[in-house]
């Protein structure tokens, strides 16, 4: 297992100074962790790439061909029974993936925003695909608290030879090829440098995995996602001495509505558009309904600089509040759920995508599956969301 890691960590790396080498620009798609490698401050997974500008079609506006790759090693835990689909929250499935990513992605802006080097519009269609092998918890036969504490099994021993509907992903040999047709149209007016953040930004994605692209292999897909996301932001007050902000106080609200429906809606699938997922104090993979709409409220506290561009420390005090209905996915059963909390984050944000830091939150409503009846939760934190 380490020697996976740390052959995953040198493959990452080449990849990323290959691409900085080149004449290219660097894009940025997505960190995974851990929790079991150094409780999840080690990312165990990139995905990045580059995006290269051939030509203008319009003046004046972005046309970029962008080519991303991931790779790394996650978990998964997941709280549904694999057979009924009934909602367990003790004891869920925990097991780690393998998985390998790739993104093609042709971008094109329309007209001028208001804030100087972004275009007001910009539409991207692309290819996503995925190749993920599920293997045993690293931690097999540890003992972790998860609701209760219970015994970190094999999936041999957790499922057998798998051939339900609620993890599709799970099926046979555990091994899923995975095919997404994504569209997004993006109306972008944010000016965000970091510390400080005023604008608005909304975002439609559309995402679609037929089964005729995903059959390949034992893990199936078939299913559909439309997320509509936006984002308003004001910084209220800001102190800078010598062209640095030394603290600033920032204003941020966003709204998610999401609709996920399908005959066939795999485990890589559910994790993003869970309800648990967004709304802060939760377990990802928890409260997996088709429909769900969030409104995550923040107050940024930032600065100061460290001394080097884009690392400074940050405190977000937050107020979550979301509500998701409809079946579950891969299943008959349907049910309504509120979540709403509170808490702080305090952070060091690196460039503003990483946010490594601790979080505690109070659950006005619902339960962390992971926690039991606890109201006051805690956990590491990697990322802002928004």
């Amino acid at each position: 297992m380490v020697k996976k890691i740390m052959v995953t960590a040198v493959v990452l790396l080449l990849a990323v100074t290959s691409v900085f080498a080149a004449p290219l620009r660097f894009v940025f798609g997505d960190l995974g962790q851990h929790p079991e490698i150094l409780m999840g401050f080690l990312p165990s997974y990139l995905l990045a790439g580059a995006g290269y500008r051939p030509v203008e079609l319009i003046e004046g506006d972005v046309t970029e061909i962008q080519l991303l790759a991931g790779l790394g090693y996650n978990q998964r835990k997941v709280w549904q029974d694999c057979l009924s689909g009934e909602v367990v929250k003790k004891d869920p499935i925990v097991y780690d993936v393998l998985e390998t990513d790739w993104i093609l992605r042709f971008v094109q802006g329309f007209g001028d925003s208001s804030v100087a080097g972004k275009d007001l519009f910009t539409m991207t269609a692309g290819y996503e695909g995925k190749l993920e092998f599920a293997l045993d918890s690293m931690v097999k036969g540890q003992t972790r608290n998860n609701g209760i504490p219970s015994m970190i099994r094999s999936l041999d021993d957790r499922i057998g030879t798998y051939d339900g509907d609620i993890y599709p992903d799970l099926r046979g040999n555990r091994t899923a090829l995975g095919s997404v047709l994504a569209l997004q149209l993006k109306y972008d007016e944010m000016d965000d440098r970091m510390t400080t953040t005023d604008g608005f930004v909304a975002k439609a994605d559309l995402k679609w995995a037929p089964s005729f692209l995903n059959g390949a292999l034992d893990g199936k897909a078939d299913y559909y996602s439309l997320t509509l996301n936006a984002v308003a932001a004001k910084t209220v007050f800001a102190y800078s001495e010598n062209g640095k902000d030394m603290f600033t106080i920032t204003l941020v609200d966003r709204g998610n509505v999401n609709w996920t429906d399908g005959s066939i809606v795999p485990v890589w699938a559910q994790g993003p558009v869970s309800l648990g997922r967004k709304v802060r104090g939760f377990n990802t993979w928890t409260y997996n309904t088709q429909f769900t709409a969030v409104n995550n409220f923040d107050v940024r506290f930032a600065g100061p600089n460290l001394g080097v561009k884009g690392i400074f420390p940050r405190v977000n005090l937050f107020y979550d509040i979301g509500y998701g209905c409809g079946k579950y996915f891969n299943t008959q059963i349907s049910e309504g759920n509120f979540l709403m909390s509170t808490g702080v984050q305090v952070t060091v944000s690196f460039f503003d995508f990483i946010d490594l830091g601790y979080q505690v939150a109070y659950l006005f409503s619902g339960e962390k599956f992971s926690e039991g009846t606890k109201k006051v939760v805690g956990s590491f934190t990697f990322f802002l969301d928004f």
